[in-house]
């Protein structure tokens, strides 16, 4: 095991311990959390962008400075975690390391605690990629890692759309001047049935996941 790998282990175990300790604690039911983690040797900057039915927003958190009322941004030290607090509301948010949420970015996409449905999250690659981003989730399912290490070849990485397909299977639409076709996707007869899915979808409704936003 090298040491991206230890270090990844190690944080989805200790993830699972403590999500298995607030259920011990608070029984079945239990709000999201998550935090964002630079496992790189310098600083980084988060971007967030935020939809615009998310409970949370950049207000909520004063180390995230904004100049929009749906974005904010705030630097990360070297080896550093920032807890997002985002208690029992719905979030639903973007977030891309070094660059802006927008084309030529990897984005990290968390839907936590909606009140209609599952957690939802994926790595995306449909504006593009920069960073080598991972997405650790522990929930009543286990301890779950989806990571994009690169531009290309995730076709079978899981939790992950690749470079440009916006519809997972096919690059429908894709955005940042990316020409529509298949190569490069996901394999299956249309985005809802995809070989290997590109978005995660948590197994308990209205929360239950602690979700770590890493960069490597």
């Amino acid at each position: 095991m090298d040491t991206k790998e230890a270090v990844s282990a190690f944080f989805v175990t200790a993830a699972a311990v403590a999500f298995g300790t607030v259920l011990a604690i608070h029984g079945c039911k239990t709000s999201s959390t998550a935090s964002v983690q630079n496992t790189t040797d310098r600083v980084a900057t988060v971007y967030l962008a935020f939809g615009a039915d998310s409970q949370v927003l950049p207000s909520r958190w004063p180390f995230c400075v904004s100049k929009a009322p749906l974005t904010c941004q705030f630097p990360l030290a070297a080896n550093a975690t920032q807890v997002l607090d985002i208690g029992s509301s719905y979030l639903n948010a973007t977030l891309a390391f070094d660059a802006q949420v927008g084309c030529g970015s990897t984005k990290a996409e968390l839907n936590l605690n909606n009140p209609d449905w599952h957690d939802t999250l994926d790595v995306s690659l449909v504006d593009g990629f920069n960073r080598d981003v991972e997405l650790a989730v522990a929930d009543s399912a286990g301890a779950h890692s989806f990571e994009a290490k690169t531009a290309q070849g995730n076709q079978k990485a899981s939790g992950v759309f690749p470079l440009g397909c916006d519809i997972c299977v096919a690059r429908q639409s894709p955005p940042c001047g990316m020409s529509p076709g298949k190569d490069g996707c996901k394999s299956g007869p249309d985005q809802y049935h995809p070989d290997v899915i590109c978005q995660y979808q948590g197994p308990a409704a209205f929360g239950g996941s602690a979700v770590v936003v890493r960069l490597y």
